[in-house]
């Protein structure tokens, strides 16, 4: 939630703004953010985290729609509306990539590398936002620079990366791209579990 929140309000431009020494982007201003509610959150994978993520979406005042390899229960998706692929593309004002990343070929499992590229941001809103906490070769990041640079993106959250370490230096330079550096379990209770503390 803490990426869907800070790329929807732009929180990115403004903490680098004000570490510059600058006051809400003073004296150029940085653009206005959005509220979540309202919103439709599009959850691309809707096992555990993706579950998980709508119900804190949810008390954000978004409403969720998702798509899945298969289509949950209803007791499982909890209200949320399964669609296709390209309607999720379509429908999203936030898309969150919560998906493996399997490279196997069909007829075995769909091969998800660059999953999102090209292609499925010209299916996207114009102003769409993108967060990624799956795995970093889901998404396309040359295609998600050029979507950005051409305002098809308005900004983006990522915690996992492409190439990890290395960040693609069109990410780098965009303000409205948070970047964290693979901390979606850096914590001292998800250490605990991990190593029985």
């Amino acid at each position: 939630m803490f990426l869907i929140i800070g790329a929807l309000r732009n929180f990115n431009a403004g903490m680098q703004n004000l570490r510059a020494g600058k006051w809400k982007g003073s004296p150029e201003p940085i653009a206005l953010g959005h509220d979540p509610q309202g919103k439709v959150l599009g959850i691309l994978g809707m096992g555990g985290i993706g579950r998980n993520l709508k119900k804190k979406a949810e008390a954000f005042g978004m409403s969720v729609i998702y798509h899945n390899r298969n289509q949950l229960s209803e007791e499982l998706a909890g209200g949320a509306k399964y669609v296709s692929f390209d309607e999720l593309l379509a429908q999203s004002d936030v898309l969150s990539l919560n998906l493996p990343l399997n490279l196997t070929m069909p007829p075995l499992q769909k091969n998800t590398r660059h999953i999102i590229s090209y292609a499925e941001f010209n299916k996207m809103k114009k102003g769409i936002i993108i967060v990624n906490t799956a795995r970093g070769p889901v998404l396309d990041e040359e295609a998600l620079v050029m979507a950005l640079e051409s305002g098809r993106v308005t900004s983006a959250g990522l915690d996992v990366f492409e190439n990890e370490p290395k960040i693609h230096p069109g990410l780098l330079r965009n303000p409205n791209v948070i970047l964290v550096p693979h901390m979606g379990t850096w914590s001292v209770e998800v250490s605990c579990l991990l190593f029985e503390c």
